[in-house]
């Protein structure tokens, strides 16, 4: 569902049309229930009601053992990456780290993952017997405190991961680098992940030198959260970033002997004009900061979810690296992160970024100072490919192919899914919604049937070329949701329709897996979806789940039925269900509360409805409310006004899902 309509649907349904419409987006966001809500970082726990409401993930478990908590880094590093992707993809993760974190900033952020816990506090018994064969676990250092998971984790028959992301023989593994872990990760790992090049070598030069017939080595450097990352949102300026003639931002570790404060200074005192921003903890480092040119700002420790916006802001992201024994092993995590909010990136010569497009290198001061007063262009359609290859998700796929033993797509679900997608005027984003769908649609094998309602943009006629017979297109006679998506589903073939918006995208490999776990094992869902929300007293839709942290679904659940209805991006039934059903009511063209309407028809019908957050789609939803007409207003609500009517007189009953 568009979120500029349901946001307005939120406003008139507590306020009234007699308000302005401007004041829609003073749009309160609700905190769910934590343990001790005063305490930073924590785990989100169930209530007593939500225990009976939601459905909890039973498999598919990722166990991460890393070195630092979560939260460190304001929650950018690999570690933490990996355990949000593999939540957003349906699994189940458990969170260890060994030490605590030494930042002066702590900031605070609800973690998603189901257990985040030091290593020293594990209890054996009870963490042994939940493991399972076929558990993932993954090991990001050669510690000896380690190894007991690691020997469970064998006997269990688990899949192991060791993963070398630094050169832990330097000063970074004084405190923890024990030859005899890494003998024994070498030879009882599944796979083993350098995320350097050569990291990579390192790894096979271990194994011939510890005579291990290691297993298969994986390059995997880090990646990016390109659904935070995202150039087409809207940001405000943060206040602290000092912009400049130029603005130059970067941000991570600025404590390390790899940082190269040289370049920097000769940057700064030889174009005065310009802002070097730097994000980071600098307590350790204030003599150093003390003898920086004053256009050089330090602006301490950042969430990551609180970067894009500096990043959108600047002109310029650098990485002042020097190519030693710790930096030249680098594989920069900011680095895509940069890339992915279209900013070019100026950095010292490192041998995992030098072929990337859109990235100049050089250890020279002129260079960069060259590059900065006179300009350096970034190209948006190497920035495109790159993101799809470099994301979080793409890693994890790599990490689940080549484990082993992944399950082909249910039978009952391969090749026996049509896809409807409505377009009006959206020659700009449509694209992208197919292109993705037929990049991963290997598993699955969709039909895919785009419906254009009347569109005036060339959009129709771009379809017709660009796809031709890669897409079933037809055209409504009208514009109408629910007319639309009525005619796309009578021209469908299979047994499950499900429903996407043109500005909605395949994420990854198996988007889908989530889904078909939900529907293979829990029966009497007549609808599942990727959005949805709630009424308020008088029965008009009212909360949605984006107003939520993790939007409303706590990374232990697989699902919830306690929503009032389900959104249509992301939908998915049987189409004989729809069938019988009629399909959408017409009489909400051209659109509005159509799909709100459709999910009561089926509780109706005596089915569910289940919603959960783990379908792999990206979405990016309207974000302003200009240019909504009197027209549109009065739409929604003579729209709101049928619907409430309509189920008051035949089952009143299910208007009372409110939030």
């Amino acid at each position: 569902m568009n979120s500029k309509i349901q946001k307005i649907k939120d406003y008139y349904n507590e306020n009234g049309f007699k308000e302005t419409i401007k004041k829609v987006y003073r749009y309160t966001s609700f905190r769910m229930k934590v343990k001790n809500p005063s305490k930073s970082n924590t785990v989100y726990k169930l209530s007593k009601k939500e225990q009976k409401e939601i459905k909890i993930k039973t498999k598919k478990r990722v166990y991460i053992f890393t070195n630092i908590p979560y939260f460190d880094v304001g929650g950018g590093q690999r570690a933490a990456q990996l355990a949000k992707t593999f939540n957003n993809m349906g699994y189940l993760v458990e969170y260890y780290y060994v030490f605590d974190s030494s930042e002066t900033v702590k900031h605070s952020m609800l973690l998603p993952v189901t257990v985040h816990k030091k290593v020293n506090k594990i209890k054996e018994e009870e963490f042994k017997n939940k493991i399972e064969k076929n558990d993932i676990f993954i090991f990001e250092a050669p510690m000896d405190v380690f190894l007991p998971y690691l020997e469970e984790a064998k006997t269990k028959g688990c899949k192991i991961i060791y993963e070398n992301i630094d050169n832990w023989e330097t000063s970074l593994g004084n405190m923890f680098f024990s030859e005899n872990a890494l003998k024994q990760f070498l030879k009882k790992s599944t796979i083993l992940v350098g995320t350097s090049k050569l990291l990579v070598k390192q790894l096979e030069e271990y194994a011939k030198k510890y005579n291990v017939k290691s297993p298969k080595i994986l390059y995997l450097p880090n990646a990016v959260d390109s659904d935070l990352f995202e150039p087409r949102k809207n940001y405000d300026k943060p206040k602290d970033l000092v912009i400049g003639e130029k603005t130059l931002i970067y941000y991570g570790s600025l404590w390390g002997t790899w940082f190269d404060w040289e370049i920097l200074k000769k940057i700064a005192d030889e174009c005065k004009q310009i802002s070097i921003n730097l994000i980071g903890d600098y307590a350790g480092i204030i003599d150093i900061t003390k003898k920086m040119p004053s256009n050089i700002h330090f602006l301490g420790l950042k969430k990551q979810t609180d970067l894009p916006s500096y990043l959108y802001y600047s002109d310029y992201a650098i990485l002042p690296f020097k190519p030693d024994e710790i930096g030249k092993y680098v594989s920069p995590l900011k680095l895509f992160e940069y890339i992915a909010m279209n900013k070019p990136v100026i950095s010292t010569r490192l041998d995992d970024i030098v072929e990337y497009k859109n990235v100049y290198c050089s250890n020279d001061s002129k260079d960069w100072i060259k590059w900065i007063k006179e300009g350096i262009e970034f190209d948006i359609n190497d920035r495109n490919e790159f993101i799809e290859n470099n994301n979080w998700f793409s890693r994890c796929t790599s990490i689940i192919d080549n484990l082993g033993e992944q399950n082909k797509c249910d039978l009952k679900f391969y090749d026996n899914i049509s896809m409807v997608i409505l377009n009006y005027n959206n020659k700009n984003v449509i694209g992208n919604c197919i292109d993705s769908i037929i990049k991963f649609n290997e598993r699955y094998n969709i039909e895919i049937i785009v419906v254009d309602n009347q569109s005036t943009d060339g959009s129709y006629e771009m379809l017709q070329e660009k796809y031709k017979d890669k897409i079933k297109l037809y055209r409504n006679s009208k514009n109408g949701c629910s007319s639309g998506r009525n005619l796309g589903v009578a021209k469908a073939t299979k047994e499950y329709i499900m429903f996407l918006d043109s500005d909605q995208w395949i994420l990854h490999k198996y988007w889908l897996e989530p889904y078909i776990d939900i529907l293979n094992e829990h029966k009497g869902i007549g609808g599942l979806g990727w959005a949805a929300g709630w009424f308020n007293k008088k029965g008009y839709s009212y909360h949605i789940v984006d107003s939520f942290p993790y939007k409303y679904m706590p990374p232990i659940g697989l699902y919830r039925s306690d929503i009032g209805y389900l959104g249509t991006g992301g939908l998915i039934m049987k189409k004989s269900l729809f069938d019988k059903l009629e399909g959408f009511d017409l009489k909400y063209d051209p659109t509005c509360y159509e799909d709100t309407d459709l999910s009561l028809k089926i509780r109706n019908e005596g089915q569910e409805l289940a919603y959960t957050t783990y379908l792999g789609v990206g979405h990016l939803p309207h974000q302003t409310t200009d240019n909504i007409s009197k027209e549109h207003e009065n739409l929604i609500q003579n729209n709101g006004d049928y619907f409430v009517q309509k189920w008051k007189k035949i089952n009143p009953k299910l208007l009372k899902y409110i939030k």
